[in-house]
């Protein structure tokens, strides 16, 4: 389904028309009232963190936020549905703890996007723009529009000295490590995420933080390092050397920095409050966020994949109700149902803004497989903390959960409700390395019901 969508001006300004116009110049000159804006925007918004969760496949919003238990039987699956702390408000029947905090967040069930492709799905929920051509062989990193991650750090920056301000866990790949749309992509290196490395699956197993960070990775190492990379300067262009060489010095002060460092180390965190999240790999993953949050890292990715080849747990044309029922749903609903209880005893909560969304929904008609296939018509997407208003369903799906009944949201609107929360207003232009502008989105405008 798609709407009219109000397009970003500043979208329509090319980089070839920016350098024929004398842009880079232009560019120059704004900087400064950019930035002291920026820092305005920074100052006064209501989120200082933000902790996205990744289902890639797509989440079944029959079997989690949106069940159709009045649906014909070719569309309404096997579970049954639960009452939420909301009135009137039903979670399919495995998302008992979330359904008991539903006060606790917002739900979009009218959200859509505009291709039920994995890879271009992906690119826009990452990133706010088409790619049409999106491919797990060709245009498999975002190399024309950067994630929302990097522009979180580049518009935000460090907020604690030694910490990274983007962070993905377990790294930055989608679809296993087939696609790249969390990165930097114009932006350069500098603003490129952090990896964390894989938690463990067990909450009393160790786990000291990204590889880079290691010991066994000297400091002498990363001084060689950075030697040989201000070596090739004569070979590469100076702004990506000079990208990477901050990138490398990044790494070598978080090294050196033991306190930085620390918010990585799981061995840090009371036994009991990692077993809150689950022995599972998904709940070490998301205690990992809300530490870095505590430190003070403004946006942390977390990707709920279990399969590395692949990565497309949620993608569930096979055996969907047995697969939600006793592979995804559980460890979802403890580790997410524990982070909003966490963030919000330790008094984070308003200062921490949690979405969790795939990259569409699943098909209506339940497949001979007793699956469901890609669906980008309606789906839904939970939004929580971060100054945004709690307990609100924006928007409803029809009876056959297919399409939007009303108020359909383009998921642009998500992204820009984010961006709005942390301090980047929708129309923000970000310049990468050779100063060229980069709008950080083609459209979308904040959810006026969730602010």
């Amino acid at each position: 389904m798609t709407t009219a969508r109000p397009s970003n001006p500043f979208a329509e300004l090319t980089r070839r028309r920016w350098l024929q116009n004398g842009g880079a110049l232009a560019g120059a000159m704004m900087w400064p009232q950019l930035l002291r804006a920026q820092q305005a925007n920074k100052n006064n918004a209501p989120a200082k963190q933000a902790i996205i969760i990744y289902l890639q496949g797509g989440l079944s919003h029959y079997e989690s936020f949106d069940p159709k238990p009045d649906a014909p039987s070719a569309y309404r699956g096997t579970f049954g549905s639960i009452p939420t702390s909301i009135p009137g408000v039903h979670f399919a029947e495995h998302l008992p703890l979330l359904a008991k905090r539903a006060h606790k967040f917002n739900l979009i069930r009218s959200a859509y996007v505009d291709s039920p492709s994995h890879p271009v799905a992906i690119h826009m929920t990452l990133t706010g723009w088409d790619l049409p051509d999106a491919s797990v062989e060709t245009k498999n990193r975002n190399t024309g529009h950067p994630s929302i991650g990097s522009v979180i750090a580049r518009v935000c920056g460090k907020r604690v000295p030694l910490l990274p301000p983007y962070v993905t866990i377990p790294h930055s790949g989608q679809l296993g490590y087939r696609v790249h749309y969390a990165t930097a992509g114009p932006l350069g290196a500098s603003f490129e995420p952090m990896d964390s490395g894989f938690p463990p699956t067990r909450a009393d197993e160790p786990f000291s933080g990204p590889p880079d960070l290691n010991r066994a990775l000297s400091d002498k190492r990363l001084a060689d390092r950075l030697t040989l990379l201000r070596a090739l300067d004569g070979s590469a262009p100076r702004a990506d050397i000079e990208g990477l060489d901050k990138f490398h010095r990044h790494a070598a002060e978080i090294l050196a920095g033991g306190a930085a460092g620390g918010a990585f180390d799981l061995s840090k965190e009371p036994l009991r409050v990692r077993e809150r999240y689950g022995h599972h790999l998904w709940g070490q993953h998301t205690v990992l966020a809300r530490r870095l949050a505590e430190a003070g890292v403004p946006f942390t990715l977390i990707n709920y994949t279990l399969t590395q080849h692949h990565g497309q747990d949620w993608d569930t044309h096979v055996d969907n109700f047995g697969l939600m029922k006793n592979v995804l749903l559980p460890p979802m609903d403890m580790a997410v149902s524990a982070l909003l209880d966490d963030l919000e005893e330790r008094g984070l909560l308003d200062t921490t803004i949690v979405a969790m969304f795939g990259e569409f929904g699943r098909t209506p008609m339940i497949n001979a497989q007793a699956g469901r296939d890609h669906w980008e018509k309606v789906f839904s997407v939970m939004l929580a903390g971060g100054g945004l208003k709690r307990g609100v369903v924006v928007g409803e799906s029809a009876k056959a959960g297919d399409v939007p009944k009303e108020r359909p949201v383009h998921f642009n609107d998500v992204l820009a409700t984010i961006y709005h929360q942390m301090g980047v207003p929708t129309d923000t232009i970000v310049h990468d390395a050779l100063g060229r502008p980069n709008p950080v989105l083609a459209k979308g405008q904040p959810i006026a019901e969730l602010i």
